[in-house]
Order: structure tokens, then C-alpha cells, then sequence
């Protein structure tokens, strides 16, 4: 079974989170995608994120590595905390549909992708 690497930045910030959502799909997603190699985690997650807010993170720490099977892959995805400027003006990205802050005690009503779901527990 394949292994898919992916990165993604968990940009938390007073009771909230930010999301975003891909044209082609309903699910509220961290930013991030994948990594071309193992080891170029946390640069891939600044990257990615950059292409799709359009907004550099600053990481703090690695939050979490997930690892879960998906349409008969494997996946790893390593997590990062992350910080943005407070006041930041966000630009989508290419096939970024919408990108918003949510509460974090109200994403239960959301759909949210399973690396949402995973930093909710650990927070």
C-alpha cells in the first residue's frame, strides 16, 4: 500500500482556528499538501500554507503526526502549530474556494477533514 506524505500548518489563535476549503470539495481542511520527501515536513507545511492563504506561518512546534489509511493509502501527515500576524489579510490560493476563522467549540457542526478532527482532541 502507497504512503502519501502530507504537512499542514494548525493556525490557532484565541478560541479559534483557521480553515480552508478547496473549490472541488465541501471539507473544511488545515492548510497544507504534500511533501515531496520525508524529512521536508515543516518546509512543506510553510509553503503549501503560503500558496494557499497567502500568508507565511511562523511554526512554533511540531503539534502532531498523523497516520491513517485513505482510499487504500497510508497517510502521514505531520502537523505544525503555527502563528500568523493577527491583523493579516489572506489572498486564496489557486483551487482555494474560501478561507475563515471558526471557533473551535463550534467545528462539531462543521465537516471538517480528519486533520481537523485530530488537533480538536489534542487541544
Amino acid at each position: 500500500m502507497p504512503t502519501i506524505l502530507l504537512a499542514g500548518c494548525a493556525i490557532l489563535k484565541d478560541g479559534k482556528i483557521l480553515l480552508i476549503r478547496k473549490a472541488d470539495k465541501e471539507l473544511w481542511e488545515l492548510p497544507g499538501g504534500t511533501v515531496k520527501q520525508k524529512g521536508d515536513d515543516e518546509q512543506a507545511a510553510i509553503s503549501k500554507t503560503k500558496e494557499q492563504i497567502g500568508i507565511v506561518p511562523e511554526v512554533i512546534q511540531q503539534f502532531t503526526l498523523l497516520e491513517y489509511q485513505n482510499n487504500g493509502n497510508n497517510i502521514e501527515a505531520a502537523i505544525f502549530e503555527s502563528d500568523i500576524e493577527p491583523d493579516s489579510s489572506f489572498l486564496p490560493g489557486e483551487g482555494i474556494e474560501e478561507i475563515k476563522w471558526f471557533e473551535t467549540e463550534s467545528l462539531d457542526t462543521e465537516n471538517v477533514g480528519d486533520d481537523v478532527k485530530a488537533v480538536l482532541e489534542e487541544i
